[in-house]
């Protein structure tokens, strides 16, 4: 069972990202970046968006926003899915299924494409983008994704932006055959148990990206608070095996 609430872990700061060192001695492949909550501070947004679609039932909204906020990550029709049977104990049709996803989208891909970027994310991706293959795996779906990185002109980043279906498991194990990227050498940084969860399927290094108090991952998961700390994060994650932390059970 995960504990959490534990304190950001101290990483030391690597503050030349120009310095041929950042490639960590060969030992990076590739980064997988979660987006909302890691590249742009979207996260309220969709939290939102579950309060707004599902405010016509007052006496079940902390629940329904509970479980969203457990499920970090995971894309909304799974989390649709879940609403109607474990929260509202009701069966979800197919066509209110789409018409909840459409309302979805309508209430959160503007105000995404205009949120602020997570602190450090432009610098990260000026400096590492060339240097080493940067990935975006989401709960997003493909087509809103493809158009909200299109709008907000980060597309050209990236190696691969990867949203749903599948889930994030699968997305980062077809990354991981296409490129031949080796998951010792690749590092996932997320904003939830799911992300964490993915990482650990594909045995590849994970760093957690907390708010304020709310840290939802186990201890002795590498965390920051935000980019700018996540060259440090990275060489303390891969500077040997007992320090690495990787995300493997």
């Amino acid at each position: 069972m995960f504990q959490c609430g534990q304190s950001i872990a101290s990483v030391p700061e690597v503050r030349n990202l120009n310095d041929d060192s950042i490639m960590f001695d060969g030992k990076l492949a590739a980064i997988v970046f979660d987006f909302d909550g890691v590249i742009v501070e979207s996260a309220e947004i969709k939290t939102e968006a579950f309060r707004r679609l599902f405010a016509h039932r007052p006496e079940y909204l902390d629940d329904i926003v509970a479980l969203h906020e457990r499920h970090v990550g995971l894309d909304r029709f799974t989390k649709f899915a879940m609403i109607y049977r474990d929260v509202l104990h009701q069966p979800l049709a197919v066509d209110e299924m789409e018409r909840l996803g459409r309302r979805f989208k309508s209430i959160v891909e503007e105000s995404v494409t205009q949120c602020e970027m997570v602190t450090g994310a432009q610098d990260t991706l000026d400096r590492f983008a060339g240097r080493i293959p940067l990935a975006i795996v989401s709960g997003t779906p493909q087509g809103e994704l493809d158009a909200i990185t299109e709008r907000r002109k980060l597309r050209r980043y990236f190696t691969a932006v990867s949203g749903s279906p599948p889930g994030k498991p699968e997305l980062i194990s077809l990354l991981l055959g296409k490129y031949h990227w080796r998951p010792q050498h690749v590092v996932m940084v997320g904003d939830g148990l799911t992300d964490l969860e993915a990482a650990r399927a594909n045995a590849i290094g994970f760093i957690g990206r907390v708010r304020a108090e709310r840290n939802p991952f186990p201890q002795g998961t590498s965390v920051i608070a935000d980019l700018t700390h996540l060259p440090g994060a990275i060489a303390a994650l891969l500077g040997g095996a007992a320090e690495a932390k990787l995300a493997v059970p």
